[in-house]
């Protein structure tokens, strides 16, 4: 059998790869448009920073090894330019060749894993000082040019996983940042609450934001590069990374019959098959059919195609498949994290925006240091996790923080994977020592508060809604529960200060009235769940809980200095 594989990054060196170690008989050809392969793409900010420094290390395996140790032929600088599905051939021409003639490679099956290119709007083509942050080349032009014209301001147009880092990165090479997003927040998987802790990071860090605002033109001046943005405002600077997103590389096969989405993507089966049966595909390419409601058939992240590779290669060749016969590709929850200067914030599952109008969708916040507090240097893990509030179903998850954010959200992936609800996470045993977690882990906390909200216990309040709710009812009665010290240092304007302690006899003196809409903060939110479940046994009827108390509502009002 001679298999072709289109593409040799993480998709498409991992398919050549398994389909060795399951047949060594096989033809195996892998045709690669750039001049290596196998290479990491998550590491092109980082060396851009000079946080990697060695460009040898963004390879992780080279044609020669591909040779010597697999046997499979790997043909790079090549690129695929048109598909025969008819005679089962690939047409293919050299790269970079002036002269070079378009030949064609035949099949028996054949595998795509193209992946996909950075979005370039035609006026950021081709001029010198705009770059993309894609391929190893962007990163190399990137670093030359910082170096030649001694840059010292740069802006960054997007404001997702690769602008994030590329603004950590310029940063780190004390280069001044203006980050550039026509959304009104960064990193569209977490919601606005859990973004504002990113924005509050940037901006202490002198990074320059511009949310709500998109780019409309970049002009070549004396001085360098004018940004020109859609609100009528201009920005001078040196350098510009286009970090705008991705779109799928299936030129070479539009006229093929091979079935794309409107997007552009390829459709595959959850087999990761096409509708062409020698032709499989995966990795960004693809949008994968036939996948659960809650999960992602479409997803840029080496994790899912590392696992589709697997998949295809077994179906592919009808070897290892077991009782159940094909593989299938289950969807992916989009775990998706991202550091950003001290913070690092991730999701996983569906965020607000994605549950719009979806019923009886539910959300608490929890602020809890990630190993016990009287620990050393205990820091904080601001978690948010997203619930139906009638089964306890978890829908997804947010967290930022400096540490602990990667294993909360893997805790509550793997959970998710078996459809976990909010009990679960209660009952979730973490490893627990003073150095590393607590008694309650934050996936703990989580869980208990969610638990509260789904058996009736507590009403929680975001401070979104808390801050309409303010303007709608003049006879609101709002109480800060904290400590009187704590109330000296940072204040919830139009609360009123009741000790949870004194609430009693606060009560005995001053009955609250049962017939008033209370809302309770605290700190964080533990002491107002304490504080709500006492109004609601002295007879009051409407008490809400703030979700994640002072802290959540000082992050939310957070003012931009920058």
């Amino acid at each position: 059998m001679k298999i072709v594989i289109i593409g040799g990054t993480a998709g498409g060196a991992g398919i050549a790869a398994r389909l060795r170690r399951l047949d060594e008989q096989a033809e195996i050809i892998i045709v690669e448009k750039n001049p290596y392969i196998s290479w990491s793409g998550c590491a092109l900010p980082y060396f851009t920073g000079g946080i990697i420094c060695e460009r040898n290390n963004l390879f992780l395996a080279n044609k020669e090894m591909f040779d010597h140790r697999f046997n499979i032929k790997v043909l790079d600088s090549t690129k695929a330019v048109g598909l025969d599905r008819a005679a089962k051939q690939v047409s293919v021409i050299a790269v970079n060749q002036p002269h070079a003639k378009v030949t064609t490679i035949s099949y028996d099956k054949l595998v795509i894993a193209t992946g996909a290119g950075a979005i370039m709007p035609g006026f950021a083509r081709n001029k010198d000082g705009v770059y993309a942050m894609r391929c190893i080349e962007d990163a190399d032009q990137i670093k030359a040019y910082v170096a030649a014209h001694n840059v010292k301001h740069a802006v960054v147009v997007g404001g997702g996983f690769i602008g994030l880092e590329a603004c950590e990165n310029l940063k780190h090479r004390g280069i001044d940042v203006t980050l550039v997003e026509k959304a009104p927040q960064v990193l569209a998987p977490v919601d606005p609450d859990i973004a504002q802790y990113l924005h509050r990071e940037l901006d202490q860090h002198g990074v320059s934001l511009k949310l709500g605002v998109g780019i409309a033109d970049i002009a070549k001046t004396d001085a360098g590069l004018t940004v020109a943005l859609d609100n009528g405002e201009s920005v001078e600077t040196q350098l510009v990374i286009m970090a705008l997103g991705i779109v799928p590389q299936t030129d070479f096969i539009k006229d093929s019959g091979l079935k794309l989405n409107s997007r552009g993507y390829i459709e595959v089966a959850d087999t990761m098959q096409t509708n062409d049966p020698d032709i499989y595909a995966l990795g960004d390419v693809v949008a994968v059919q036939g996948v659960p409601e809650d999960r992602l058939g479409t997803i840029a992240l080496a994790g899912p195609a590392s696992k589709q590779s697997r998949i295809a290669a077994h179906n592919l060749l009808g070897i290892g498949l077991g009782p159940q016969g094909q593989l299938h590709f289950k969807g992916s929850l989009g775990v998706s994290i991202v550091r950003v200067m001290s913070l690092t914030a991730g999701a996983v599952g569906m965020n607000r925006r994605a549950l719009a109008g979806q019923p009886d969708v539910a959300e608490v916040t929890v602020h809890t240091p990630h190993h016990v507090s009287w620990f050393e240097e205990a820091k904080p893990v601001h978690l948010k996790l997203i619930f139906n509030q009638k089964t306890g179903l978890v829908l997804g998850a947010q967290a930022v923080g400096e540490v602990s954010i990667d294993k909360n959200l893997e805790v509550i992936s793997a959970l998710m994977q078996m459809h976990a609800t909010v009990y679960d996470l209660v009952d979730f045993e973490s490893a627990y020592a003073p150095p590393f977690s607590a008694p309650r882990s934050p996936v703990n906390m989580a869980g208990s508060t969610a638990a509260n909200v789904v058996d009736g216990l507590e009403e929680m309040i975001t401070v979104e809604q808390f801050d309409e709710l303010r303007k709608n009812d003049p006879d609101l009665v709002c109480i800060d529960v904290r400590a009187p010290d704590e109330i000296e240092i940072c204040k919830l304007p139009g609360f009123t200060n009741i000790p949870v302690d004194a609430l009693r006899a606060h009560h005995k003196k001053q009955p609250f009235d049962p017939n008033k809409t209370y809302v309770v903060s605290c700190q964080v939110g533990v002491r107002g769940h304490t504080a709500a479940c006492m109004l609601r046994h002295f007879g009051v009827k409407k008490v809400y809980n703030l979700s994640g108390g002072y802290v959540s509502w000082c992050t939310a009002h957070y003012q931009l200095k920058n």
